[in-house]
């Protein structure tokens, strides 16, 4: 009875400790869930200017070592295939304090220009380049702790934008991924903090990133001459935006007829005119020939329903297109690449970067008409995802109609031809055990139902109407219940 007793003590203290865990473990998820909820700052990143440009060509530099007397030479090869070329470059104030902040300014500026269809945004390819200049700072000062600002390193004009102390900025040239913006910043950060340590601070220096081993060579010493010196070009007159050149009364009407939905207005529009949820939205609206196709294919199905005489429930289509398109389409784009691709993973990795629905054979006349023959109940959804991957694939000029006429897909929804279909499964002597272990009752009756759906289902190649075949079903039972077998 005593170590009975003891027994029982020590349940009950290891219950306490128990509760106590749980009670740390509660305290840390909340405190875990409240950090999560915390709104994160947006990043702001100052336009210093946007230049006009050509391009220069391309400069490739290859380091050998000699095995027999440890000599290295270094050769530099130069391909001029995209000098002359027209590019953009748009220089930043320095705002920036991070790898990812970087990372992220540059996604952001590569969707915006894809999506105004100023580039095809592919990095990979050479289409956006990121010159990238990265410089150290002490940790923990600010502008009131700085009594010697004026023997900074950094020129003047950054002054009001940098951290006081900084060192000299590196400029890493032609950086074509975000995962280099990331690697080259942070190698920069920790070599040049460790030169700063040993007291030999970098220089002013322009640097190239070798991916294979992460790390940033030096191409040349900037000493103290200036980046850029400006100077007006005689041979190039002044443009003035004036209303002959703009062939608008102001800059601003201009902008106003001309400049392209955003991502963000068109994300807004989305939602609010046709009813999409933020996240379905946002994928359509990053992919500006999505939106024609989305918008185009909506009009499309509605234009058929009002015609076939269904109501207008345009909810309900504009949800339909966009599950189609978000899901199944951009899936079998999606699968193209990557069988296209093979076994080349650059090649792969740029086809799945520049997936969009302009890549699609369904226009948006099929898809719409695809919509439409779901929505009025004609198709079931596993019929429509059937009769896309064969547009998609093999037919890519027929209609969706002729495919599922073609293929015998049409859904029964007459209740008279449910009914008799139902009830010849129900009364085929191959499913009689079924049919009395129903007619007995008993918790299992949902299973012997759910076995005569399957086998409906069987019958009609697929092409019962789900909901009013169940119905037609529970109708048939019911008798089969009121009258058991003598």
């Amino acid at each position: 009875q005593d170590e009975a007793n003891n027994n029982k003590k020590k349940k009950k203290r290891r219950r306490g400790r128990d509760s106590d865990n749980d009670s740390s473990a509660n305290k840390d998820e909340s405190s875990s869930k409240q950090q999560q909820q915390q709104p994160l700052e947006p990043v702001q990143l100052r336009i210093e200017r946007i230049q006009l440009e050509q391009d220069t060509g391309k400069t490739t530099t290859h380091t050998s070592t000699t095995s027999t007397n440890n000599t290295t030479t270094t050769t530099a090869h130069i391909n001029y295939n995209r000098a002359g070329c027209a590019l953009i470059e748009i220089v930043s104030y320095p705002d920036l304090r991070s790898a990812h902040e970087a990372a992220g300014v540059v996604e952001k500026i590569r969707k915006l220009l894809k999506h105004v269809g100023s580039c095809d945004g592919k990095m990979e390819e050479g289409s956006l380049r990121c010159d990238l200049n990265v410089s150290i700072a002490p940790v923990g000062r600010n502008d009131d702790d700085d009594d010697d600002a004026s023997t900074s390193s950094t020129d003047n004009s950054d002054r009001y934008s940098l951290p006081p102390g900084n060192g000299h900025r590196v400029e890493v040239k032609n950086l074509n991924s975000l995962r280099q913006i990331i690697a080259a910043t942070e190698y920069e950060a920790i070599r040049q903090s460790s030169l700063a340590i040993q007291n030999e601070p970098s220089g002013r220096e322009t640097r190239t990133f070798n991916p294979l081993d992460g790390e940033t060579i030096c191409i040349r010493a900037k000493g103290d001459a200036i980046d850029y010196r400006f100077m007006p070009e005689p041979d190039l007159p002044p443009l003035i935006l004036d209303e002959v050149t703009l062939g608008c009364k102001s800059l601003e009407e201009f902008l106003e007829r001309y400049m392209p939905e955003s991502a963000e207005d068109a994300t807004a529009r989305l939602v609010n005119e046709y009813g999409l949820g933020e996240s379905v939205a946002l994928l359509i609206a990053s992919d500006p020939p999505a939106i024609v196709l989305f918008e185009d294919a909506v009009s499309v199905a509605k234009a058929e329903l009002v015609q076939e005489g269904h109501d207008d429930d345009s909810g309900a289509v504009s949800a339909l297109v966009a599950n189609i398109l978000c899901n199944d389409l951009y899936a079998l784009i999606k699968k193209s690449a990557i069988e296209e691709a093979g076994d080349d993973e650059d090649k792969r990795a740029s086809l799945l970067n520049s997936i969009s629905a302009d890549q699609s054979t369904v226009d948006s006349q099929r898809l719409g008409s695809l919509v439409a023959m779901i929505a009025n109940e004609s198709l079931t959804t596993s019929m429509g995802k059937k009769i896309l991957t064969i547009m998609y694939k093999e037919e890519l000029s027929s209609s969706p109609s002729d495919i599922a006429t073609r293929n015998g897909w049409e859904v029964i929804s007459d209740m008279d031809v449910l009914t008799q279909l139902c009830t010849d499964v129900v009364h085929d002597p191959k499913n009689a055990k079924q049919l009395e272990q129903y007619k007995q009752g008993g918790k299992n009756t949902w299973k012997i139902e759910k076995f005569f759906v399957g086998k409906i289902m069987a019958q009609s190649n697929g092409n019962a109407h789900p909901e009013k075949m169940k119905e037609a079903l529970a109708i048939v039972l019911k008798k089969e219940g009121s009258n058991p077998i003598s």
